[in-house]
């Protein structure tokens, strides 16, 4: 009897251990998601931004206003989800300091060249540099789909790592797969932050993609993990 209480009080610890810890991953899994439809979203709008500044390129006047405010705009949503990102940051207690190290400084490079940018746009005179800078605003930055990435999945790998330490101190939690679940993640944040913004945005996907499963797969790995 006192063997099953002893099992069901670890059990219990270990549980509570889990959900308190991953709680910041499962929100940074959730504003992952949001960040991959916002991304969706800002592809739409970005290619409107882009016809809008190819229009203006072979014509004067107010078709060169609506090609600056449609770019303009696009630069504004993104600083603004530069903001946001950073709120998201801050809030993420188990970043480890140089990981908060590199996504703060990226940040507040991107932020301050996106505003340069945004002046640069409102002083052409032309539609081909507009469109140069519209095509400068994506490709330079990829905010939506790399930069929200960089932060959200930062935050839950390096918050799964911490919630693997925690389970290290019970005994009775199968040591092996928290050791497969730590070697699924390790180094995966460094890659993670190495890929760099570009023109091909299928290619940045793609090399986004391998570590937002091994986080979604750790995840669940956590959330399921059983007493032996």
């Amino acid at each position: 009897m006192n063997r099953v209480f002893k099992s069901c009080a670890v059990a219990t610890a270990v549980l509570g251990a889990v959900l308190a810890a991953s709680a910041a991953p499962a929100s940074a899994a959730t504003a992952d998601g949001k960040a991959l439809d916002a991304a969706k979203q800002a592809a739409t709008a970005d290619g409107k931004a882009l016809d809008a500044a190819k229009q203006a390129a072979t014509a004067d006047g107010k078709a060169l206003d609506v090609a600056k405010q449609a770019v303009t705009a696009r630069i504004d949503l993104r600083l603004a989800a530069l903001t946001r990102f950073g709120t998201e940051l801050a809030g993420a207690k188990q970043v480890q300091a140089g990981h908060r190290s590199t996504l703060s400084t990226l940040l507040s490079d991107q932020t301050t060249e996106l505003k340069a940018l945004r002046v640069k746009v409102g002083g052409e005179t032309t539609g081909t540099a507009v469109k140069a800078d519209a095509q400068s605003m994506i490709d330079d930055f990829r905010v939506f789909i790399l930069t929200g990435p960089k932060v959200h999945l930062t935050a839950a790998i390096d918050t799964e790592l911490a919630v693997v330490g925690k389970l290290r101190t019970h005994k009775d939690v199968d040591q092996s797969k928290l050791d497969a679940i730590q070697s699924s993640l390790t180094g995966k944040v460094d890659t993670l932050l190495a890929i760099k913004p570009g023109p091909d945005g299928d290619a940045i996907r793609a090399a986004v993609k391998p570590i937002r499963d091994a986080a979604k797969s750790a995840r669940q790995q956590l959330k399921s993990l059983k007493t032996a």
